[in-house]
């Protein structure tokens, strides 16, 4: 087993399959942690769950949806038969979906945004917290976004499920006082991943030209981050003891020095 901050810890990751989620994984697991992997796609969970051995751990695939709190007792229960513990937990699942106005968007997509934005996160927060508790100690790290508070018109459904993640996070941390777990909110800034390819790809007609013309800048000027960048300000934060109910941005410069993140 690899030696680090997270040696003989165990960590649940949704959406572990690719992405910011499965940078976390490998993150964590080369820090030492065994890792689970939670996702909605076979193939990918499977995959990291192979690949933890190479990272120095042992891995965990669980597919599921976070929008179904069965789904996520399964693999909370899944990863505590296997290994009997769980300190991490990290909340990178998400869709972007629907993106158009208000008044033209499907309200069944709107919903589902929702559920699996911010239900999810309290369905796996609900989950892990039995287990957390009982040890007296852990840390839940909620991925977020600042659309949170920026708002971004045609993005309705994701701007206010996030700012729901937020607000819920703060909440949890306020409950959590004195328990030995923690719960921070993290930002990982404009991320190379497949919701940002997603945005570049919308119809103008429903993201407005504007809006396209800028998420698709971050592609041509270079600005994306890779997955690998958040996932270290997520590790740090899920390891530092004194973060408790903060909400941080990879794109605040002293979030970024504390985090000891410094960018070529």
């Amino acid at each position: 087993m690899t030696a680090g901050r997270f040696a003989g810890q165990v960590a649940l990751v949704t959406g572990g399959g690719r992405g910011v989620g499965r940078a976390v994984c490998e993150t964590l697991a080369r820090d030492g942690a065994r890792v689970a992997a939670f996702a909605r796609t076979v193939d990918e969970v499977r995959a990291v769950a192979d690949a933890a051995e190479e990272w120095g751990t042992e891995g965990l695939a669980v597919v599921g949806d976070v929008a179904r709190y069965a789904d996520v007792e399964r693999a909370v229960d899944q990863l505590l038969a296997r290994w009997g513990r769980l300190d991490v937990v990290v909340t990178a699942a998400g869709v972007v979906a629907p993106i158009g106005r208000t008044w033209e968007v499907d309200p069944a997509a709107w919903e589902r945004n929702i559920a699996a934005n911010l239900v999810g996160a309290f369905n796996v927060c609900r989950a892990a917290l039995p287990a957390l508790l009982r040890r007296g100690s852990g840390s839940i790290v909620t991925v977020s976004t600042g659309a949170a508070r920026s708002p971004i018109a045609s993005m309705g459904a994701y701007c206010a499920s996030k700012a729901g993640v937020d607000h819920f996070t703060r909440v949890l941390a306020e409950e959590l006082r004195g328990t030995g777990v923690r719960a921070n909110v993290v930002y990982p800034g404009v991320v190379d991943t497949a919701m940002q390819a997603e945005l570049r790809g919308t119809d103008e007609a429903h993201f407005g030209a504007d809006n396209l013309a800028r998420f698709r800048g971050f592609q041509e000027q270079g600005t994306l981050r890779a997955p690998a960048e958040p996932a270290a300000l997520i590790a740090w934060v899920a390891a530092t003891p004194e973060l408790h109910g903060e909400v941080l941005s990879i794109d605040d410069p002293q979030v970024a020095a504390r985090a000891g993140l410094v960018r070529a």
